[in-house]
């Protein structure tokens, strides 16, 4: 099997003692996050870019990831979080003046799309965060201030 990693990365410790290859651009967000007491449990920088990446590198087709579907996420970072996290962290944006819009009204430029997946059990644990990759800066600005 080939390398999953498709972007430049970094391996980071997280509170348990895991080793994980975390996304350059990503590695400040995931740290801020860490350091407020946030689970992160996936994150990706470039999500079109990395499925598009992935399927370059692979002998046998994805089960996903088509070009419509790697078009639709080009420029868009993923943050994955277990439920109560997200929804701790969407409410904390919500009081940030530069994400309150982003995160309280969909499908406008710049919001966030938010999701649970549902699985044959029910919900999935963990909630899906994509976002504009170009507010990553200022999302980092957002957390170190808190």
């Amino acid at each position: 099997m080939t390398d999953p990693l498709i972007h430049p990365h970094e391996t980071l410790t997280t509170r348990t003692g895991e080793r994980v290859a975390i996304d350059a651009d990503m590695v400040p967000v995931i740290r801020e996050l860490w350091r407020l007491g946030y689970t992160t449990t996936a994150c990706c920088q470039d999500v079109g870019e990395a499925t598009a990446g992935v399927r370059a590198k692979r002998d046998t087709p994805l089960g996903y990831g088509g070009e419509a579907f790697i078009a639709y996420h080009r420029g868009w970072a993923l943050l994955k979080m277990p439920i109560p996290d997200a929804m701790r962290f969407v409410a904390l944006l919500a009081k940030a003046p530069a994400f309150a819009d982003h995160v309280s009204h969909p499908w406008r430029p710049g919001s966030w799309r938010m999701n649970v997946p549902l699985e044959p059990d029910g919900l999935s644990e963990a909630a899906l965060l994509h976002f504009p990759r170009q507010q990553l800066p200022q999302l980092v600005d957002t957390l170190r201030q808190q």
